[in-house]
């Protein structure tokens, strides 16, 4: 299954992503297998506002764990998370349509 995490940040986040950002690039190293697609969101000013993941898991606990394994979830970044189960359906990442009776050819 993929589990989508839309990650908040709290104000002023900027030098505490920093200050952790080695050790969040070597966990995100270490799990890229369990990563699909990860990546900073952005706001005005090209300010980092959140993080956004898509991770694959046998469960959203399961994903629920990797992530706090996250030295960004560790440091308390995030001001609120929305998890969903996410459907990889469509588009050029999933190589076309692939919702189910699509025929890809």
């Amino acid at each position: 299954m993929l589990v989508m995490f839309h990650c908040f940040d709290n104000e002023n986040q900027q030098q505490v992503r920093l200050t952790h950002l080695a050790a969040h690039l070597t966990w995100v190293e270490q799990n890229m297998k369990k990563i699909k697609v990860a990546g900073p969101l952005l706001g005005d000013n090209e300010e980092i506002t959140g993080s956004m993941y898509v991770l694959e898991a046998q469960s959203i606990d399961e994903a629920n764990q990797l992530l706090a394994q996250d030295p960004y979830h560790q440091a308390a970044i995030w001001q609120r998370i929305i998890i969903n189960e996410f459907k990889d359906y469509a588009g050029s990442w999933v190589g076309g349509k692939n919702w189910p009776g699509a025929n890809n050819s």
